[in-house]
């Protein structure tokens, strides 16, 4: 097989379990931050303030994704797994600066988890990772965008960045910003951020915690964890219950 259909056959695989992605690199912390040696380096005040980044860093990248869904029209930008769908070219909003901004929300949401991980080398292997994947995906995506909007679309490219935006192309949406989109398909992706740090934060306590005082301890912040996760799965459900069996989120 040619490297470019290898490559588009992989991108096909890689979109269709685009969502399980944040798994495995999740699974792969485990392992990267047990032989990270550097906790005892920083002071309280530092991984404070490295953390408070972090999850700053990855609340833009939940607003980017909340603007982009809120201002797209109906069958762009969604969570299809079997076939790419794309009823009109989105060239206004988000997508006048860079032409993928769900991925790259995705990307500043990753790196902030990267940040409060405290952990270089769990940054550059997610990063690294992200940009493997994300790149064959992408091709596969503007495989099928060529073929289906053709010269608008190669005209589109021309003029937009395919990752990193360029925000002095910046066009308002053409669509009205819709508050029921966002909640009906991106709680999710929020509750799916919010274990990760919560993920991420009880995966540093057991290794600080066994490595450097013996025994496992992971006492610190367990009950505020718990909160968290019950508030917010309480949330989702009602979200998931509105979405399925009634009219409250439709447009």
């Amino acid at each position: 097989m040619q490297l470019k259909y290898k490559i588009i056959h992989d991108g096909n695989i890689c979109f269709k379990y685009r969502g399980q992605i944040p798994i495995i690199i999740l699974l792969l912390a485990i392992p990267i931050m047990w032989s990270n040696t550097h906790y005892k380096a920083y002071t309280t005040e530092l991984k404070c303030i490295i953390q408070c980044v972090g999850v700053i860093v990855s609340i833009a990248g939940l607003i980017l994704r909340y603007y982009t869904i809120g201002t797209t029209p109906k069958n762009t930008s969604g969570r299809n797994r079997n076939q790419q769908i794309a009823e009109t070219l989105n060239t206004t909003g988000s997508y006048s600066i860079t032409r993928n901004p769900l991925y790259f929300a995705n990307w500043i949401i990753w790196f902030g988890l990267s940040l409060f991980s405290f952990s270089y080398v769990f940054m550059i292997i997610a990063m690294l990772l992200f940009k493997i994947i994300y790149t064959r995906i992408i091709l596969v995506e503007e495989q099928f965008l060529l073929n289906k909007f053709k010269i608008r679309y190669s005209k589109f490219c021309n003029n937009v960045p395919v990752f990193f935006p360029h925000i002095w192309n910046f066009k308002k949406s053409k669509n009205t910003f819709s508050l029921k989109k966002i909640l009906r398909q991106e709680y999710s992706s929020t509750l799916s951020t919010i274990i990760s740090f919560i993920y991420l934060d009880l995966i540093m306590q057991i290794v600080y915690s066994k490595k450097y005082l013996g025994s496992i301890h992971i006492m610190d912040n367990i009950y505020l964890y718990s909160w968290i996760l019950v508030i917010s799965i309480y949330i989702v459900l009602w979200l998931k219950i509105f979405k399925t069996y009634t009219s409250l989120l439709d447009d």
